[in-house]
């Protein structure tokens, strides 16, 4: 396995807060870990993008943020509607090169994704077209508590049937207090897919990103 590419089952589930504690584990274990988030919208007039800079600074890397975030929008939109609203033209040939970049530089890399599978990035291509491109297998973000078993199956059906691989499921609880659901997903989603749960993580107030 040379990476893995993390989305979520919807946005705000926790995904580049597990993106980072991943990056941060390898390189305590000596892994030469790259990591990338194609696409950030929600950067704001200055274009800073923040999910980028958190990886970068989790991984310890020293890649130019250019390389990392290779297209950035003002407006927390899809990337398709932001691209539309700014005229940025977004192409996976531009994204597929700076990928390429990195992964030459590093012996594993962490691909964070926008949204789920079925964000637009453009007229043509959704997320799932990016994962599907880049080749790599992706470890699904999903909420512990209420509505989780829905979106979960949904997104896993919907990525088989499309030939996306399933590394496995990271259950992270984005509510402080823990719920009757939260408690019971994990056996009913291990009883409904085949999709392994292979890490559950507590509320954490002071680490848990917006993403």
């Amino acid at each position: 396995m040379q990476g893995v590419f993390i989305t979520g089952t919807d946005t705000g589930v926790g995904k580049t807060f597990i993106a980072g504690a991943l990056a941060r584990q390898l390189r305590s274990e000596g892994i030469d870990v790259g990591v990338m988030k194609p696409i950030e919208t929600g950067c704001g007039s200055k274009l800073i993008p923040a999910d980028a800079v958190y990886l970068k600074k989790m991984a310890n890397v020293n890649d130019p943020i250019e390389a990392i975030t290779p297209y950035r929008f003002k407006d927390p939109l899809a990337p398709w509607p932001a691209s539309i609203k700014e005229k940025k033209k977004i192409t996976l040939k531009k994204i597929l090169s700076a990928y390429n970049k990195l992964r030459e530089k590093h012996s594993f890399m962490i691909v964070e994704g926008a949204g789920g599978l079925l964000v637009p990035i453009t007229g043509n291509l959704d997320m799932s077209d990016l994962i599907l491109a880049l080749e790599l297998p992706v470890l699904l973000v999903a909420r512990a508590g209420l509505g989780t078993l829905n979106h979960t199956r949904l997104t896993i059906e919907y990525g088989k049937t499309h030939g996306i691989s399933f590394a496995g499921i990271i259950l992270n609880q984005t509510q402080p207090i823990k719920t009757i659901a939260d408690q019971s997903n994990p056996n009913i989603l291990a009883k409904k897919t085949d999709v392994p749960i292979i890490a559950r993580f507590p509320y954490m107030k002071d680490l848990n990103h917006d993403d």
